[in-house]
């Protein structure tokens, strides 16, 4: 099923690989729309780029990390999340790290690590995250 005139982005559920806890970012008031809403670093695919090099570049850019710490992807295989009301298509990708210092874009004023299951009733969350979350 190719969803052409869908929108692509993709992005990653970074988990510190000692503490198992996961990262999530609030959306700051310099991005257009949901600001105060929690979400997984990710952005949508430029031209000729992969998901997961979409996923890994967007992390990298909203949080530091992959910079100085290495992100390593895990075998872990998650579904796409489909929203047919945006007509957009969300992947994503479970990546771990160690001893992770995060260092926030302007797109982005707070973050917080988490328990997949403390993520999941935290409110407002994304539902992109929501779904992705809800698979480990």
């Amino acid at each position: 099923m190719l969803f052409t005139n869908y929108r692509h982005a993709a992005g990653c559920i970074v988990r510190d690989a000692d503490t198992k806890m996961i990262l999530l970012l609030r959306r700051s008031i310099n991005e257009t729309s949901f600001h105060g809403m929690w979400e997984l670093p990710g952005g949508k695919l430029e031209e000729d780029e992969l998901p997961e090099e979409t996923a890994l570049n967007e992390t990298t850019e909203e949080t530091g990390l992959g910079i100085y710490q290495k992100l390593v992807k895990t075998d872990i295989k998650l579904d796409y999340h489909i929203d047919h009301d945006m007509k957009k298509i969300y992947y994503g990708f479970l990546v771990e790290t160690k001893n992770p210092t995060v260092e926030l874009s302007d797109e982005h004023d707070g973050f917080m690590w988490i328990t997949v299951e403390g993520a999941l009733s935290i409110e407002p969350l994304s539902h992109h995250a929501h779904f992705l979350l809800s698979q480990l």
